[in-house]
């Protein structure tokens, strides 16, 4: 064996001894408010520590877990500390609630750590997380299965944090404007999920309420998912109801890794009487662009209210921006809107108000006949059926199988 060769595998050794150690010596801490003690070992139930002080202040080891009982309510916010770690719950009862932090309720600065299970956030008067839910400024963390509300983003992915997942939550009236000056159109908050770093999996939550009022843009601001400087994030599998907008994308100078490029949303689906805005993205003529190679498939939207655009590309849009393909679109005011050499439409259904943009060869513009308002599965005889060409996930966003018929459905939705 080669020195190099015994090098690489002492190295090796070294390493899985290492882990090994680590996963032995790893912990499980309880913390109780009503009965818990910081003094106390935090390693039993009947031993609980009693504040996320306490927890804020331990640094954990990969594998280590801490858990609140349910039932409690948490003020100040917590940090976790560490990498490899799982926050959530244990008891029954009630979520675990943690509230009231000026810059975020829980705060993950490690990497793969989860948080899972608890209610991170309330109501305006009752103490809200001012900022944002959960702050990740880490590499591969997990926010799964929260009740997560009140804030101005109830998820907050920062510019360093890399492969993040954002599954099966519920964000509810993320509705807090942090930044509201009359004109300069810099008025932000009110995000259920921002975005501003890269190759994160955004799934299965179901998102609402989204919006507050705003001294620009109309009056109203807020969005289900905004990507600021974020690439090759997937946005997908998401019900959006009454958000101001379902997503809008930028970029500017300060752009970390110089460009936003490549993100995906597909099999979302978006509607309420509230939504003003399906997708909006533009092009290098404005200030806040380019932003490139947006895709948007398989996602259905149904947007009655009087203001409502489906989609809009601008700042010089061209096919290098935004594809759209296989959704299904009905919007009142504007279905789409695209300016300069955009043309990258295919297999879409359109329907509803303008069309400031030219279908593609492939689309329809018919009544997608949805179920209802707030229903977007296709009835018998709607022309999404059978459209598409491609398939691009397993699942629809009812997780039924796709497809079932003769082709793939256009929209988030396959029938059967």
């Amino acid at each position: 064996m080669s020195w190099k060769l015994l090098s690489v595998a002492v190295l090796a050794a070294v390493a899985c001894t290492g882990f090994t150690t680590a996963e032995a010596a790893s912990k499980t801490y309880y913390v109780d408010q009503v009965s818990g003690s910081d003094t106390a070992s935090g390693t039993s139930q009947q031993t609980p520590w009693k504040s996320l002080a306490k927890v804020s202040a331990t640094t954990f080891v990969a594998g280590d877990t801490v858990l609140l009982r349910r039932g409690g309510n948490w003020s100040g916010g917590l940090t976790v500390k560490g990498s490899g770690v799982t926050i959530g719950a244990y008891g029954t009862g009630a979520r675990p609630v943690v509230k009231g932090n000026a810059e975020a309720c829980v705060d993950l600065p490690g990497n793969d750590n989860v948080v899972k299970d608890l209610q991170i956030g309330v109501a305006a008067d009752a103490g809200r997380c001012s900022w944002a839910g959960v702050k990740v400024s880490g590499d591969r963390n997990k926010v799964l299965s929260n009740l997560i509300t009140g804030a101005g983003a109830g998820v907050y992915i920062a510019p360093s944090a890399d492969g993040t997942e954002v599954t099966q939550n519920d964000l509810v009236d993320n509705n807090h404007m942090t930044v509201v000056t009359p004109g300069g159109n810099d008025d932000s908050g009110a995000f259920a999920v921002l975005v501003q770093g890269n190759d994160s999996d955004i799934g299965w939550n179901r998102i609402s309420g989204s919006i507050a009022k705003a001294d620009d843009f109309g009056g109203l601001d807020g969005a289900a998912v905004e990507i600021f400087y974020g690439s090759r994030n997937v946005i997908h599998h998401n019900i959006s109801e009454d958000n101001e907008t379902f997503t809008e994308l930028g970029t500017d100078a300060k752009d970390p890794d110089g460009v936003s490029t490549g993100n995906v949303f597909e099999y979302n689906a978006i509607f309420g009487a509230k939504t003003r805005g399906g997708i909006i993205t533009r092009g290098a003529d404005d200030g806040n662009g380019p932003v490139l190679g947006t895709v948007f498939r398989n996602n259905s939207l149904r947007l009655p209210n009087a203001e409502a655009e489906g989609f809009v590309c601008y700042g010089g849009c061209t096919n290098q921006m935004l594809t759209m393909t296989q959704n299904v679109v009905q919007a009142a005011y504007k279905v789409g809107y695209a300016d300069a050499t955009f043309t990258a439409t295919d297999h879409n259904v359109y329907f509803g108000g303008l069309r400031q943009f030219a279908p593609g060869t492939t689309d329809k513009v018919a009544d997608p006949k949805f179920t209802s308002a707030t229903n977007l599965i296709l009835q018998a005889g709607s022309p999404a059926i059978d459209l598409g060409t491609t398939k691009y996930d397993d699942r629809d966003v009812d997780g039924n199988t796709v497809y079932s018929g003769a082709a793939v459905d256009a929209g988030a939705y396959e029938f059967s």
